[in-house]
């Protein structure tokens, strides 16, 4: 359950680049995005997904992803000026705790990159650590067969505001997390 998390929070990030309210962090540019995630140690290719966002869909998940993360983390820093953020977080999940450091690079509105290393109390797939590494790129408006919040993973269209696939409070339900976990190469 623990490495559902792992896959889950790297796609959340993707969805809503961090957890922190929309004045804290840069507004991403309302279209089509490609968002690269390389989960090193995770046995998983390289994933480049796709997310239909417009300004009150990006505001939304912001917001989501901070309640998701209140609601499970004691600690959570947020710091930063110009184009770098970084989130420092200690979060419980399944009896077990993690630590993040995230550290994100914005290249104005059009593009960001997330350096996201993680530690885990008891370890987690049998690592105690990870590193997750995602790039954010604009890549023109939506298509025609996406609307805001959708994502696709592997030709597998997630809405991440509930279109679909319901999310309940800010999370994944157990259906959204196994077919991301599917759509990675995982069991």
């Amino acid at each position: 359950m623990r490495m559902q998390f792992a896959i889950t929070a790297a796609v959340l990030f993707a969805a809503s680049a961090t957890s922190a309210s929309v004045v804290d962090f840069p507004a991403r540019r309302a279209g089509l995005w490609n968002v690269t995630i390389n989960m090193e140690n995770a046995k998983l290719p390289v994933q480049t997904n796709r997310m239909c966002i417009d300004a009150a869909t990006d505001a939304k998940l912001m917001k989501l992803g901070l309640a998701s993360k209140e609601s499970q983390c004691t600690s959570m820093n947020i710091s930063g000026i110009g184009n770098v953020r970084t989130v420092d977080s200690v979060c419980h999940f399944n009896g077990g705790t993690q630590k993040n450091h995230v550290e994100m690079t914005y290249a104005g509105d059009g593009a960001y990159h997330m350096d996201m290393r993680s530690q885990f109390s008891p370890p987690l797939a049998g690592h105690d650590q990870s590193h997750i590494v995602q790039d954010g790129k604009w890549v023109g408006p939506c298509p025609a067969d996406m609307k805001p919040g959708d994502m696709m993973i592997n030709g597998m269209k997630i809405n991440m505001l509930g279109g679909g696939m319901p999310m309940h409070a800010g999370r994944l339900t157990p259906e959204q997390i196994q077919a991301i976990i599917k759509a990675h190469g995982g069991h």
